[in-house]
């Protein structure tokens, strides 16, 4: 998946450039995200894969789904279909969203606790995120796992802070069996 991921990064870096010059980039991540959930589907994407119906056909179907959007936004998504990759749409919307919203200054963070985040505690979260990414803005995308026990993971981009009480066992075990090992 790494070889995707990157894939897509490059089909989306390609798309904000286009969409940033235009200064359209609300209406390529309406686009973009449009094209995802399409693809999401499983019966259109499969048909949009599969290399038993001709392309044209395929193309027909992409620009009545996307009738309104962008027509450079429109080509990107034949370009996907052409190039065999339409199964990254969904990757490619989430990494165009991302870079709009570091344009903007906004950092994206999941934090995943135990329990709910109190106000104090999202304050808190949001408060380390904006010193660490430099961000104006944040959005919390708040996840609840018990398994946890307690802390929190904190994850922006590709940047992950494990303050969880499950590691922090794991490592004190680990700790432990080394010293009687």
């Amino acid at each position: 998946m790494p070889g995707n991921e990157v894939a897509a990064k490059r089909y989306a870096e390609a798309a904000f450039a286009i969409a940033k010059a235009e200064g359209l980039e609300a209406a390529w991540a309406l686009a973009l995200d449009g094209l995802a959930s399409l693809v999401a589907d499983p019966t259109v994407g499969a048909y949009l894969q599969t290399a038993k119906v001709a392309e044209s056909a395929k193309f027909a179907t992409l620009d009545q789904a996307l009738a309104g959007s962008d027509a450079k936004a429109r080509s990107l998504a034949k370009l996907l279909v052409r190039k065999r990759r339409i199964g990254l749409a969904g990757e490619v919307a989430t990494a165009f969203g991302a870079m709009v919203n570091a344009d903007r200054g906004v950092a994206s963070a999941r934090v995943t606790t135990a329990t709910a985040l109190s106000d104090e505690g999202r304050a808190s979260v949001t408060r380390a995120v904006r010193a660490s990414t430099g961000a104006t803005d944040v959005q919390l995308d708040e996840q609840i796992d018990r398994e946890i026990l307690g802390g929190a993971i904190v994850q922006v981009g590709d940047h992950i802070i494990d303050g969880s009480v499950r590691t922090r066992l794991r490592g004190l075990r680990r700790s432990i069996a080394g010293s009687i090992g």
